[in-house]
């Protein structure tokens, strides 16, 4: 399976946008797979709240991670 990841428009009749480069590639009535990831203030915190957790991080604290 190939993957592609790019930021679309929700279009005013509710299409969603695909890049001229990437449409080029699918043929009429291709069955594509989409996943909806969207950004809101839980994620964005908890984006920040793991990469400060993670500057606390060690290579010390490496030997637990063979337990």
């Amino acid at each position: 399976m190939k993957t592609y990841e790019y930021l679309a428009e929700v279009l005013s009749d509710g299409h969603l946008s695909i890049p001229k480069d990437l449409s080029d590639k699918l043929k009429p009535e291709t069955k594509v797979r989409v996943m909806l990831l969207l950004d809101d203030e839980d994620t964005a915190w908890n984006s920040f709240a793991l990469s400060e957790f993670l500057k606390g991080y060690s290579e010390k604290d490496a030997i637990y991670d063979e337990l």
